[in-house]
């Protein structure tokens, strides 16, 4: 349930929900340990059914956004949408977002895992994620619309996401950043980037469901318990962060993630037991 709570709260704050993981199981020694399907494995199915919770958690959050896009694209496709080509438009937006994502996470995929018994790369991942969230204070004008958003600010967005590839660099924090920076307002960029989210994890949910084994006899409580805590935190940390976005507050995180990272990068270098990696 910790580690739900953990992957819920932090999926959606800009720190790095990947980041806390990978130092809160080698530091305690969680990585997986006792399954009966093996540590890899099980660490990759609870990490499977985590990200599932925090799924849930968008689409209820944006349950109304996102009936509203796809029934909105459809029409926009099939010509009954009059001269309301916003979804559409959107649709289009989030499709391009996605793929430096896509083509990162499978063309690296291996790298990337090593990352995860690497603490020290990732006390430098939170530190660049601190870095870009203070950034995010000098937004760009003039300030756009999604009428003058463009498939090169979707790109730059979407390649901000496949960065957060890395453990300790935030997804939220990085593509709401980058689509400040490049002149986006602030709800326009809150909601695009959760909504590049669903492709994301729904991704990362099919490519890890087919890399893990089925779930142990004996672990089928702590894997329910793990997704619904994820679930429940999720929605409330989405809903916290939205209106963080709206206020104009995101940068206010750069201090905790700077913490953070110069106290794994001590850890790690250091040699303290679990994130000496």
């Amino acid at each position: 349930m910790i580690l739900g709570f953990l992957q819920g709260v932090t999926e959606f704050l800009p720190v790095s929900s990947s980041g806390h993981l990978v130092v809160y199981q080698q530091l305690f020694g969680l990585s997986g340990r006792g399954g009966p399907a093996g540590p890899d494995e099980t660490r990759l199915l609870f990490e499977v059914m985590v990200h599932l919770g925090t799924l849930i958690a968008v689409l209820v959050v944006f349950r109304s956004d996102i009936a509203a896009l796809v029934t909105g694209a459809l029409r926009a496709a099939t010509g009954h949408a009059g001269g309301d080509r916003g979804p559409l438009r959107l649709l289009l937006l989030l499709v391009v977002g996605s793929i430096p994502a896509a083509v990162f996470g499978l063309g690296w995929k291996d790298e990337l895992e090593h990352l995860f018994s690497a603490p020290l790369y990732v006390g430098f991942a939170f530190l660049l994620t601190g870095t870009v969230l203070w950034l995010s204070r000098y937004p760009g004008r003039p300030v756009r619309d999604l009428g003058r958003t463009t498939w090169i600010d979707a790109l730059l967005i979407g390649l901000g996401q496949a960065l957060a590839l890395v453990p300790g660099v935030s997804r939220s924090g990085t593509t709401i950043s980058v689509a400040l920076l490049l002149g986006l307002d602030r709800q326009l960029a809150a909601r695009y980037s959760f909504l590049l989210a669903v492709p994301a994890i729904l991704g990362a949910v099919v490519v890890q469901a087919g890399d893990a084994g089925g779930i142990p006899a004996d672990q089928w409580t702590a894997v329910a318990a793990g997704t619904i805590m994820a679930a429940l935190s999720g929605y409330v940390a989405l809903k916290l962060l939205l209106r963080i976005v709206v206020a104009g507050n995101l940068s206010r995180f750069s201090y905790y993630c700077w913490g953070i990272g110069l106290l794994t990068l001590g850890g790690a270098l250091s040699g303290l037991t679990g994130l000496s990696g």
